[in-house]
Order: structure tokens, then sequence, then C-alpha cells
């Protein structure tokens, strides 16, 4: 018995010992820290989504003001250095590093505003005591040797981070209220809506796994189901809001001209391919069928590459490589090269790509992945011309 108290003392002092001295680091780490006084507000910012790229899906920020220290924070974790070298490689590879930064409330908002972007805010239910430990997590997560993190476009991005910095505060999980499931494509759609060839170059790169549904606590990459799961979330039993303010209304974003969406773009161009070859009654060109299977094949190959070589998850088994088959590359350098070719070999395979090419295209409704609309006339593309380009090779060929 006496033996097991003295493992207890010893394990307590151990303990005692260890929070003293991480007491002691932090506040080494943050000398000249203030108390927030009580007057101290802490709140969640959001932007609604923007005209850049970067801006689309919109943002998240905490905000710390407390008039009594003429102090207002603004903590954000969506920065990043443009001249980082190689950028365009790293942010492809997964391999940028976005930071944590900090800025005046006023200055910052004020830019955005001019932007066109909507900006609210809701305030948060903490205790004082609740209050400084997010200060003080925040001001640690500052420094030089904790801002920077890899870049998650899904699981670790500028909301995620702000959601997870309140649920070590108020002990309880974030979730976003849903009437349906979602998908993170779904998700994602309503922001690429208005800008239909992002939308269809993201469709091309993202992969089956954006297809499954998201809980209602990874649907916070979202900056707006972040503010939603804000709202509706509890702590200590009570609401998490105290307050929702809008303090600039967004301006309307362009929208996109119709028949310039990509789907409509290609199914034209299609057409009039098609139009002019049968209404001029001449022998079609195996250049051109050439011409179009390697720009397939190339794009084909780029998605492969992409698909391999990059850390972004949402890029992986990407079932766009089975229309966009690398293997397209060599069948179209073959035909521009050797349009009168006579191979067996050549023949097999446009048999195979037109078949195939109809097949998938019969079946995409019943795959893991949703595709865009607007590769269905790419793909009839394909068929037209490898099954007229196959039309015109003898059957009995030598290998």
């Amino acid at each position: 018995m006496k033996s097991r108290f003295s493992l207890f003392l010893v394990f307590f002092a151990l303990a005692v010992v260890r929070a003293a001295a991480t007491g002691e680091r932090e506040a080494a780490e943050l000398p000249g820290l203030p108390q927030l006084s009580s007057e101290a507000v802490v709140s969640l910012l959001t932007y609604t989504p923007g005209e850049e790229l970067y801006q689309a899906f919109g943002h998240s920020c905490i905000r710390i003001r407390d008039d009594e220290l003429g102090l207002d924070r603004l903590y954000n974790f969506g920065t990043f250095d443009f001249d980082t070298p190689n950028f365009y490689l790293k942010f492809a590879r997964g391999d940028l590093l976005y930071e944590l930064a900090v800025g005046q409330t006023s200055a910052e908002i004020n830019a955005v505003a001019a932007g066109g972007q909507g900006v609210t805010e809701v305030v948060l239910n903490f205790t004082e005591q609740e209050k400084q430990e997010l200060f003080r997590n925040l001001e640690i997560n500052l420094l030089p040797e904790n801002r920077a993190y890899r870049y998650d476009f899904i699981f670790d991005n500028c909301s995620t981070r702000v959601r997870d910095a309140f649920e070590r505060i108020s002990g309880q999980q974030l979730s976003a209220p849903s009437k349906a499931p979602r998908t993170f494509r779904q998700m994602l759609d309503p922001y690429l809506e208005r800008i239909p060839w992002t939308q269809f170059g993201i469709y091309l790169l993202l992969g089956r796994r954006v297809d499954r549904v998201a809980t209602g606590r990874e649907a916070c990459f979202l900056p707006a189901d972040l503010e939603s799961a804000v709202e509706n979330g509890v702590v200590r039993g009570a609401n998490l809001r105290l307050d929702r303010i809008s303090i600039f209304a967004p301006k309307g974003l362009p929208r996109p001209i119709p028949w310039l969406r990509p789907q409509w773009v290609f199914w034209i161009t299609g057409v009039l391919w098609f139009s002019v070859w049968y209404f001029r009654k001449r022998p079609s060109s195996a250049r051109l069928s050439g011409v179009y299977l390697a720009l397939i094949g190339f794009a084909g190959t780029f998605v492969l590459v992409f698909s391999l070589s990059t850390r972004h998850w949402v890029a992986r088994e990407n079932l766009n490589l089975i229309w966009l088959f690398p293997g397209h590359v060599i069948a179209g350098l073959w035909l521009i090269a050797n349009p009168k070719s006579s191979s067996r070999v050549l023949r097999w395979y446009l048999t195979i790509a037109w078949l195939g090419s109809l097949l998938f295209a019969i079946l995409t409704p019943w795959l893991p992945q949703k595709f865009h609309i607007a590769i269905y006339p790419l793909i009839a593309l394909i068929f037209w011309r490898c099954a007229l380009t196959w039309a015109t090779r003898p059957a009995n060929l030598p290998i």
C-alpha cells in the first residue's frame, strides 16, 4: 500500500513540475501578453465569395476586440507568400505552406468590402477565461515556429483551423446543419457555377474521393457552413452565438454568358465540325482525328501526372482518366505522322477507343464519381472520330 501511495506522489509531483514548466515556457514565449478586460469580445468574421479565384469560397477569420486595451486584432489562417520559390509548382503538389497572420480589423474588412465582398460577424458566448485562453492560443500559434502549416483544400484550411480553435475552447464539436446529405463536390458546386470554365477544370482534376458524403463537422471547410455551425453551436449548455451583425453587404458578382459555358462551346464546335464533314462529302481526315486524339491524350497525361505527384488527396482515384486515356497521345501522333497507316494494331486500338468511349458515356450515371456535363460532347467526338477513322481502315491488315 505504501509503495502504491509513494508511486502516486511521484507521478503527482512530476505532473505539477511539468505543468509549471509548460506555464513558464508559454509565459516566456509570450512576454507581455495583456490580460483581456471583462469587455473583450471574441467573434467569427465571415467574408462572402469574391471575384478572384482565391476568393471564390469566401473566408473565415477570428476577431478579438477589447476597447479598454485599444486592441482589435484579426487572426487570418489563409495567408501565403506569392514570392515563394516555385510557387505554382508547390501549390499544385500540395507543398505550399499557409500561415497564420494578424492585422487590424478595420483596415482588413474595409479592403475586403471595397472589393465587393460582404462581411458578417458572429459574436461568441465565451467566458473571460475562455477568451483569454483563445487569445493566448492564437498568439502562441502566431510565433514564427508555429504559424506555418501544410494546406489541405478540405481537411486543413483557413476555416477548419478556425473551427479547431473554437472547439478547443468550447470542448464541443461544431457541426454544420444540413437538410440533406451532401458530398464535398455538391458543396463546391454552388460556388463554381459563376466560373464555369474553372468548374470544368476542377471537375477534371478531382477524383472520386470528393463524392462521398461530408459529415457536419467536415462541412465546416467552407466559411458559410462554418458560420452556420457556429450559429447553431453550444457551449456550457447555452448557445454559442450571442449576436450576428452584418457589417458590409455583398455586391453582386458577374454572371457568365450561358452559351459560353464549356458544354455549349463543345457541343457547338462538335456540331459544326460534323456538319462541315457531312456536307462537304469528302473523305475524313485521319490527321484531324490524330490531332484531336493527341489533345485528349495530352490532357489525360497531365491529369495522371497531377494525380500521382500531388499531396492533394482529392485528386486521387480519378475516373476521368478512363475517357482522358493518356494512350491516345500515341495513337494521335501515329495518325498525324502516318495518316494512311495500314497497321492492325492501330485498327484494334481505334476499335477499343470508340467502343470504350460509348460504353463509358452510357455507364457514367452508375460510376462512383460525378462528371461534368461538358465531357459528353468531347466523348462524342472521340467516338465519332475513332469510329470514322476505324471504318476507313481496310479490314485485313498486317500487324
